[in-house]
């Protein structure tokens, strides 16, 4: 009879203590989790996201590639001078021709900003699809040579953040962009914050200028930084996009 009492004791005890043992597991595990949950949200508020920024990163090989091969293909239909920037009147119709073959999703030319360590390939829209592939070309704007506004849009913490640090960049910096008819030299005028919803920053002034835009502040969307950059130079265009 001793012996049966003891052995009822005994099974609610084991039971107890295996139940504790998981108990200490599950709680291990969820606390690893945190951590782990909480070193990545560290790394991206620092850095950017690095899981996204794979994909960015091997989107901008591809669309490297596709520019090189569709700018030799286009230079070689029209022609393009080597040896000299082309003049206005053909830069007119370079931008033209080239802006109409220009696809959603598709390379434009490559932005380069050195305040900011910025070489990044161009894509063609601005949608979620295109910005997650690099830095985007609002198509309702214009291509350098046209004398109006191009404007370009990025992220700042996803997808390789190309813009992070868009605020960064100074009044008098140089920023390139390359295209497969012409290399262009923007200097920096100034940049303004503004609401979301104004459309006002890509309003023509009369002569070519670049427009930059992020969202600000970082992990916000409700307003945008704006860079503004005055053409200042043309060259012949680059033998490697």
């Amino acid at each position: 009879m001793t012996d049966i009492v003891a052995g009822e004791i005994a099974r609610p005890a084991r039971v107890t203590t295996r139940r504790s043992r998981w108990m200490r597991r599950i709680a291990n595990a969820c606390f690893a989790l945190a951590v782990v949950v909480a070193a990545y949200a560290a790394v991206i508020v620092v850095w950017g996201d690095p899981v996204t920024a794979l994909y960015e990163h091997h989107e901008q090989k591809h669309l490297s590639h596709r520019l090189q091969a569709a700018g030799s293909v286009f230079v070689t239909h029209q022609q393009v001078p080597v040896a000299h920037a082309p003049g206005a009147a053909a830069l007119t119709r370079l931008a033209t021709v080239w802006r109409h073959d220009l696809e959603i999703g598709g390379p434009v030319g490559r932005l380069l900003i050195p305040r900011i360590g910025v070489s990044q390939i161009v894509v063609q829209g601005t949608g979620s699809g295109q910005l997650d592939r690099g830095p985007g070309h609002y198509p309702q704007t214009f291509l350098p040579g046209l004398g109006k506004v191009t404007a370009i849009a990025g992220h700042r913490t996803t997808f390789g953040a190309p813009f992070r640090h868009i605020d960064n960049v100074r009044a008098g910096d140089l920023i390139t962009f390359r295209l497969p008819y012409a290399t262009f030299v923007y200097r920096v005028t100034g940049h303004r914050i503004v609401r979301s919803d104004d459309w006002s920053i890509i309003k023509p002034h009369g002569y070519d200028e670049l427009v930059l835009s992020a969202c600000h502040p970082l992990y916000s969307a409700s307003h945008r930084w704006v860079v503004f950059a005055r053409l200042a130079a043309v060259h012949p265009k680059e033998k490697h996009l």
